[in-house]
């Protein structure tokens, strides 16, 4: 027995056409939807493949920044260093400044060197350019806008101690005989060099000397002609490694 609806030919015809639709549609989507996840996947890669470009770009603008920031902190660390004295111990010590008293035409009567344990603790003096500095120096920076240097500079102005610069402090207390001139001359020498730092200082008169009046034979007392002089330095003196050829010798160590 056939089966009989109540279908008419219009009904027909949209039912045909709904189902054309929908075998189109099956198709349509088995056939291009594996073109459109893939043309999915491929812009999420385009995508991370750009972050990740910008990501090395901006690393290695920063690791130029860096190394330049690295050769400028070098520099400064040499400029900083470079009149401080080499390490030395005692004995070279007391060899170098009694040279320098008779190079300057004086007599060590006596000399006291007193060896540092650790890195010198200094502090600018109270008027100083730097202590006015470090009294007012505020940190402020606005987001976003903070560079390495800044950071830098920043560390740098408000450094508060000299511990971590492995500047070593020698005391030295030294009694000198000869003319007042050459004595003065030897204060004034000492206040040019930036690695010494005279702390005190006091005059004193020498005993007088006798002499025999060639003509009577008498003895008497006359003025030596002679000063004494009574001075406390500190002698700075600094072992600063080479960091630029260490980081030389790190790269080519490296490479090989």
């Amino acid at each position: 027995m056939a089966l009989q609806t109540n279908l008419n030919n219009k009904d027909k015809k949209t039912i045909a056409i709904v189902l054309f639709a929908a075998l189109i549609f099956a198709i349509a989507w088995f056939l291009i939807r594996p073109t459109v996840t893939s043309m999915m996947n491929t812009n999420e890669k385009i995508e991370a493949a750009e972050l990740t470009q910008e990501e090395y770009r901006n690393k290695l603008i920063y690791l130029t920044s860096a190394e330049e920031l690295y050769g400028k902190a070098v520099d400064d660390l040499n400029e900083s260093t470079k009149d401080y004295y080499e390490i030395m111990d005692s004995s070279e010590i007391d060899r170098m400044v009694t040279s320098y008293v008779l190079q300057s035409g004086l007599f060590a009567e006596s000399l006291s060197i007193s060896m540092p344990d650790e890195a010198v603790e200094e502090k600018p003096y109270l008027y100083s350019t730097i202590a006015e500095e470090n009294d007012s120096s505020t940190v402020s920076s606005t987001a976003g806008a903070d560079t390495l240097l800044t950071t830098y500079d920043n560390a740098r102005r408000n450094a508060s101690s000299t511990k971590s610069s492995g500047v070593q402090c020698v005391g030295i207390s030294l009694t000198i005989t000869g003319s007042k001139s050459a004595c003065q001359a030897l204060i004034d020498d000492l206040c040019t060099k930036p690695a010494v730092r005279i702390t005190s200082f006091e005059w004193d008169k020498v005993d007088p000397v006798e002499q025999v009046d060639p003509v009577t034979g008498n003895v008497k007392l006359v003025d030596s002609g002679k000063v004494r002089l009574r001075i406390d330095v500190n002698l700075y003196m600094a072992d600063v490694a080479d960091y630029e050829s260490a980081v030389t010798d790190a790269v080519a160590g490296v490479e090989e």
